[in-house]
């Protein structure tokens, strides 16, 4: 029975990479792995302690460390060698037999501090990738920055996955070190289908958080959903943003759900189909070149049409592009979206239009088929 130590923010139901990460464990463990959490102070661990996961906290700071100043890259680099010391003395009574930990977009600590203890430890350490971090950066220096502390952190990996070919070509890492994985999904069981509602008024969701650039392209969407006697419907955090949209009358609004599988829940009793979009172009929101939705993957497995409108330049533009997925509509193309809208209204078109991502879901992103990628590389 292996054994295998995750070190990052605690696994945890919701959305982001915790959720993703939580998934995977969950398949580790059913097939023999046995799972030690090394956790961040404060998280959420009700998932892990469901799981009857060991979940180990490292110490803020010890009396003879010296002082530790984020701004300053040396005492940073202390810092977290330090904590991969006291990960080694946290796994000392079982010896891991492989690390994992995820890359955050928004953190790198502790995927620094993993990369300490795999160099001090010669315990191979697999990282998930799902974001390009310098695309958020506010400033060129803090990019280079940034790119530099990460490409030592990858360095230190034994394998690095990322969510995309994009993503990938942004860190020098050897070939050998670098996988793509697709985010892995909560899948779903049971098809949706075509209702007699539908003819009248569909209900088009967009399911997810909506940056402010996103708007401009929501209310050209909403507004062809609306010619074709459709409706647009925002399952997401309230932003005043967001407030500020609605107040349009293009859109409904309905509150996130309390876990991930009431949201598909939903979404299979009331949707008659769902979006994928960004911003009109790239430049607006720099990381959608090199990140992958997630709920791209997610959706599929509703069983429900899906249409993605971004730029061709975008991650899920040049996917779809290589892929020729039939509903992928640039921004300048809302006119074959709209087309896509009123065909939701008929049983025939909309059971034809949900077999592109039927299809993917059997195959492409098919959980087990990501998530045995993942396993099958995570030991040398």
């Amino acid at each position: 029975m292996p054994n295998l130590t995750y070190i990052g923010q605690t696994p945890s139901e919701g959305t982001g990479s915790p959720v993703i990460v939580l998934r995977h464990l969950q398949r580790l463990a059913a097939h023999g792995w046995k799972i030690t959490v090394i956790g961040e102070a404060g998280d959420n661990d009700a998932a892990c302690k469901s799981a009857d996961w060991p979940v180990k906290y490292l110490p803020l700071r010890r009396g003879f460390w010296p002082p530790y100043r984020p701004d300053k890259p040396l005492s940073r680099r202390v810092r977290t060698w330090l904590l991969g010391r006291e990960c080694r003395r946290l796994t000392a009574d079982a010896r891991p037999d492989a690390l994992l930990g995820y890359l955050a977009a928004h953190a790198d600590f502790s995927p620094e501090i993993a990369a300490h203890f795999a160099r001090q430890s010669g315990v191979p350490l697999s990282l998930l990738i799902h974001d390009d971090a310098a695309a958020f950066a506010q400033t060129p220096a803090e990019q280079a920055n940034l790119h530099a502390r990460h490409a030592w952190i990858l360095r230190q990996c034994h394998r690095c996955w990322f969510v995309s070919p994009e993503l990938a070509a942004t860190y020098n890492v050897a070939p050998d070190q670098r996988r793509v994985l697709l985010p892995i999904p909560e899948g779903w069981a049971g098809n949706a289908a075509w209702q007699p509602s539908f003819a009248q008024q569909p209900r088009v969701y967009y399911a997810g958080f909506i940056w402010p650039p996103q708007f401009p392209l929501l209310t050209k969407l909403a507004q062809k959903l609306q010619s074709a006697g459709a409706r647009l419907v925002l399952l997401s955090r309230e932003t005043p943003e967001l407030r500020a949209f609605l107040n349009s009358g293009l859109a409904d609004w309905i509150p996130p759900f309390a876990s991930n599988r009431d949201a598909l829940a939903h979404l299979a009793a009331n949707a008659a189909g769902v979006i994928i979009s960004y911003s009109e172009t790239s430049a607006e929101m720099p990381w959608v070149t090199t990140s992958f939705p997630s709920k791209f993957v997610e959706y599929s497995h509703l069983g429900l049409p899906a249409a993605i409108i971004s730029s061709d330049d975008s991650s899920i533009g040049r996917w779809a592009t290589a892929a020729s997925y039939p509903f992928f509509y640039t921004p300048d193309r809302l006119d074959a979206f709209t087309s896509w809208a009123i065909r939701l209204r008929n049983s025939t078109s909309w059971l034809e239009q949900s077999t592109a991502p039927s299809t993917l879901a059997a195959t492409t992103f098919n959980p087990e088929q990501i998530h045995r990628e993942l396993e099958d590389a995570l030991l040398r």
